[in-house]
């Protein structure tokens, strides 16, 4: 009988943890944010960055920083804690980080050769006038 007990505790527990993902997940962070949507946001922080590095006649744009994450964050419907316990959950697994970060590095490089072909087709499309 008393083993019978200890099972009526234990189960609810373990479906507990299988329904928050704690178990039989291979992706213990989606709790948070899943994976594509990790991405996709950290592919928009990185492009962010990226434009912000690039904005040398602007003063203090440091300052406007969080103001700019969270026009990313408020896109996808998550608080910055949110983001950052996410980001620190998805460090804590090796594996899952460098393939979230390999697929935002695509996109970065293709978002990257879609501008230069921009600007590419747009400086062709400037003649000068002589």
């Amino acid at each position: 009988m008393q083993k019978l007990k200890i099972y009526f505790y234990i189960l609810p527990v373990f479906f507990v943890f299988l329904s928050c993902g704690i178990i039989g997940s291979d992706n213990p962070c989606r709790k948070y944010i899943g994976k594509q949507d990790m991405i996709d946001i950290l592919t928009e922080v990185f492009l962010l960055e990226a434009h912000i590095s690039h904005q040398q006649n602007i003063t203090n744009i440091r300052d406007s920083v969080p103001y700019l994450y969270a026009g990313v964050f408020q896109k996808y419907d998550i608080t910055a804690e949110e983001f950052e316990m996410a980001f620190e959950c998805y460090l804590l697994d090796r594996d899952l980080m460098n393939s979230v970060f390999d697929e935002v590095l695509s996109k970065v490089s293709i978002a990257r050769s879609k501008a230069d072909e921009k600007r590419e087709g747009e400086t062709q499309t400037i003649s000068p006038h002589n």
